[in-house]
């Protein structure tokens, strides 16, 4: 049990509506239907361009009426069994709809019938007058997979296992084979017992569809920086791909870390013709490490050159066309930390430490939007002092997100917004479901609570493989098998993690594209002026959703659907 005096979180929730966001769908999807319109009637799709986004067409206007109808517990997915929607709003423009998931108020989806599958190009980011400026899309990994283009060292390639020594792979007697567990493939008919993100309704729903066995694309306009170390790296390499890096081959090294391995990277234009960036560090941003030598040296140390790297960066506005119009990175619109335990003591990592990497995201990278990934069990967490140790970061990280907008500037200057990534409740589900595959005795995670992740835990979490390392990995997180070798120091690996720290990209990474792109949705698709309390239902969802081991619906996956998150 959890040692008393620790950290409480302070939220607030009231009800809020939708209906204004929905007005501004619904006059975006007129622009979509002339799209479409010009489309069939020519074969030529007048947004075939990567950079077309709400922020460049955005002076459009619409006489076309706007119907709110009722939607009588009906969504857009199929198959699903004793399910009910708690929204009763579909928007209807000119026959384009946007439609509310059955199991969540604040995620939509949108059909769109596309020329070329799975590329994205006829998404809401393309024209929607600058009120949906971040979409996503799911994928069969067999259609699009990823590719892992620009990861070349921590993948989990199928067969022999190897670690690198002196810079060659040397096989560790291990294999992978490279199988999901079924139960983190697909599942059908799973009942789940749901709270809305109001905590005002407690039901439970059948819900079936894909855990891990899915890819994620991306089009956005925003201005995107994913500040971390080496696993950030893996999520921002996969997060360029989910981008559109490789299709439109829009990504530059601007230097790097050490040999052949990346210090700073932009993708520009991004799909949609936004950017996607990348700054590896080693600790939380603060000025007292300014100067400091930077990554790979331990402490978080950073240079104007980095920053100046960043923000000067230039990049063609349009990839496809013969003219060379350029444009500068000039500032980001959000900034994604992961909070480092492991380069960092818990010790360090305070509230004071956190907020001050917060307020350096504008002043040093204009940035009014931060998202902080909270820190998940991993090998780094040794003994069960560092387990609440990591909680109680978590909890800070929280209630910072919760309370940011008592001391918001009202001028508009500064962090706006702080959300939080529930990296944490990811890493929870993946293990809980893997450990129910290997036989240990522990609950389904789609119903356990905290305290049940808390009290189990600390019974199997640290079960680890003897393997004389500083940082044995945990037998539940990277065995596919229980059955282990050379005196309980080996077993047979899966595909969810390298070791213990590293995810295997492959199966792991696009939840966490899916999940990004839904937080930043909650923040900048819809209406300008939001509220709080909407914002913080839009997060919950967001997590809920993809940041755990949430089925997705078939239909998001296999009938080119649109997702986006509104707040509104």
């Amino acid at each position: 049990m959890k040692p008393s005096g620790k950290h409480g979180q302070s939220t607030c929730k009231t009800k809020s509506s939708i209906v204004k966001a929905g007005i501004f769908l619904a006059l975006a999807s007129y622009a979509s239907v002339l799209r479409q319109t010009v489309y069939l009637s020519t074969g030529v799709d007048p947004l075939d361009n990567p950079i077309l986004s709400g922020s460049i067409i955005n002076s459009s206007k619409s006489d076309n009426k706007t119907n709110v109808i009722a939607n009588t517990n009906q969504g857009i997915e199929n198959g699903k069994i004793g399910t009910s929607s708690t929204v009763s709003e579909i928007i209807v423009s000119n026959g384009a709809e946007f439609h509310p998931t059955s199991f969540h108020k604040h995620i939509y989806t949108k059909h769109i019938k596309q020329k070329e599958a799975n590329n994205n190009k006829n998404d809401p980011s393309d024209s929607i007058f600058n009120t949906t400026r971040i979409t996503f899309e799911l994928h069969d990994p067999k259609i699009v997979p990823l590719t892992n283009s620009y990861n070349l060292y921590v993948t989990c390639k199928v067969g022999d296992v190897t670690v690198r020594k002196r810079r060659k792979p040397v096989p560790t007697g291990e294999m992978r084979s490279g199988e999901l567990p079924p139960s983190l493939k697909r599942v059908e008919n799973v009942t789940i017992t749901f709270n809305t993100a109001s905590n005002e309704i407690n039901y439970n729903l059948q819900r079936s569809g894909r855990i891990l066995d899915f890819t994620t694309t991306i089009s956005t306009d925003l201005k995107i920086l994913l500040i971390g170390d080496s696993v950030m790296a893996q999520l921002a390499e996969s997060f360029d791909e989910m981008t559109g890096g490789v299709k439109l081959q829009s990504r530059q090294i601007l230097w790097e870390a050490w040999t052949g391995h990346e210090g700073g990277t932009v993708v520009g234009p991004t799909r949609g013709g936004g950017v996607s960036a990348f700054w590896r560090m080693t600790g939380l941003l603060s000025q007292s490490m300014k100067g400091k030598p930077p990554a790979n040296a331990h402490g978080g140390g950073w240079s104007y050159f980095e920053i100046g790297s960043l923000l000067d960066h230039r990049y063609r506005v349009d990839i496809r066309s013969e003219m060379n119009a350029m444009a500068t990175v000039g500032a980001f619109d959000a900034v994604v930390f992961r909070v480092m335990h492991g380069w960092m003591e818990i010790e360090e990592i305070t509230r004071d430490r956190l907020v001050e990497a917060i307020d350096l995201s504008y002043e040093l990278l204009g940035a009014k939007t931060v998202i902080l990934m909270n820190v998940p069990f991993t090998n780094n967490v040794k003994t069960m002092d560092d387990y609440w140790g990591v909680q109680d970061i978590n909890d800070n990280i929280r209630h910072i997100a919760d309370t940011w907008h008592e001391n918001r500037n009202d001028d508009g200057k500064g962090v706006q917004h702080v959300l939080v990534q529930d990296y944490d409740a990811f890493y929870n589900h993946v293990i809980w479901a893997n450990a129910l595959h290997l036989g240990y005795n522990v609950s389904n995670p789609l119903v356990a609570s905290r305290k049940t992740f808390e009290v189990e835990g600390e019974k199997f979490l640290f079960d680890r493989l003897n393997d004389g390392g500083k940082f044995s990995p945990s037998i539940p997180m990277v065995c596919a098998t229980r059955q282990l070798t050379h005196y309980g120091g080996k077993c047979d690996r899966n595909i969810l993690w390298m070791d213990g720290m590293h995810v295997c990209p492959e199966t792991m990474t696009a939840r966490y594209g899916a999940s990004i792109a839904c937080l930043l949705g909650c923040v900048y698709n819809g209406e300008s002026d939001k509220n709080d309390d909407s914002i913080r239902e839009c997060e919950k969802e967001c997590n809920e959703q993809f940041m755990s081991v949430m089925p997705a619906d078939e239909a998001w996956i296999s009938s080119h659907t649109t997702m986006a998150s509104f707040s509104g």
